[in-house]
């Protein structure tokens, strides 16, 4: 994506909340001013991941302050997951010899980006941890912090090859902190999930876990009983020929996937680094369920 077209891209975006490129732009500068005054947080965010923030947040200023906030104060929370995401760890190498995880580079019409998910081979390995799809897709959030525009998701999965006894690895504790992950470090937002070859033992599992989610999210999951369902909603040409589009392939999705996180080696480096020092923040927080989750088992709600 070329400059002039991301500058397009976000205007657009904005314009979806009353608001343009210009001011946009303004309201970065006000972030950027913002977080110098914000002595606890370290400086990892440029200004395309402010934007990205903004855009998110309904390009509200106060709420982007907070996500930004977030987006470092809540890692030490679930160190298991964002500590861990490192494309050099052993579990991205196994994880890519089993499943494919991977996103289109093309925007929808709507401005979302599609993720795809399918296993491999026949059936994944018993040694499979369901927290390491959580790992790789924050991971793939990392980078299109920095270098796309973000106005959400739209997750496209393959369950074909799923066995009950991974299935059942799919806590409910794990799709919460997962979901807080999501939404409250990156604030992205999930448009919708197109799951196809669920078989009826996993739908079981789907069930028990709307206890811990909102139905708004709820209602975002499309159980379908064949590929060509997916064509009604999403483009032949942005739907891999995997999932029985006319897009690109999964292995092709995935050597361009790859090579982003070569080149983006350093900033999960540095991302294993982030350390905030809450002696210095200079206001006390406002919202401990933010921070404080694990206090609590609340439903989850994301916009």
């Amino acid at each position: 994506m070329t400059s002039q077209d991301q500058q397009r891209i976000f205007d657009k975006a904005a314009r979806q909340f009353n608001s343009n490129i210009k001011a946009l732009d303004e309201d970065v500068l006000r972030l950027e001013k913002w977080l110098k005054t914000q002595p606890h947080l370290p400086n990892l965010l440029d200004q395309n991941c402010l934007r990205n923030f903004l855009i998110l947040n309904k390009c509200s200023i106060e709420i982007a302050k907070q996500k930004v906030d977030n987006y470092y104060s809540i890692r030490p929370k679930i160190p298991e997951i964002a500590y861990a995401m490192n494309p050099k760890l052993p579990f991205h190498k196994e994880f890519n010899s089993v499943v494919y995880l991977v996103n289109h580079p093309q925007l929808t019409d709507d401005l979302y980006k599609l993720t795809f998910f399918k296993i491999k081979g026949e059936s994944l390995p018993d040694s499979y941890e369901p927290i390491d799809f959580v790992k790789k897709f924050s991971s793939i959030q990392e980078m299109r912090l920095r270098d796309d525009v973000m106005c959400g998701d739209v997750v496209v999965a393959d369950f074909r090859g799923l066995p009950l006894n991974i299935a059942l690895k799919i806590t409910p504790m794990l799709v919460y902190k997962s979901v807080i992950l999501y939404e409250r470090t990156v604030s992205a937002r999930l448009k919708a999930v197109h799951a196809v070859n669920l078989a009826p033992p996993l739908m079981n599992i789907i069930r028990a876990l709307k206890s811990v989610i909102k139905p708004k999210l709820f209602e975002r999951l499309h159980v379908h009983s064949e590929l060509d369902d997916l064509k009604k909603f999403i483009r032949p040409d942005l739907l891999p020929v995997d999932f029985g589009g006319e897009g690109l392939s999964l292995q092709e999705l995935e050597d361009a996937l790859e090579e982003k996180y070569r080149k983006n080696q350093d900033l999960f480096d540095r991302l294993d680094k982030i350390k905030i020092d809450e002696t210095l923040r200079p206001t006390k927080l406002e919202n401990s369920d933010v921070l404080g989750y694990y206090g609590s088992f609340k439903k989850i709600e994301i916009d």
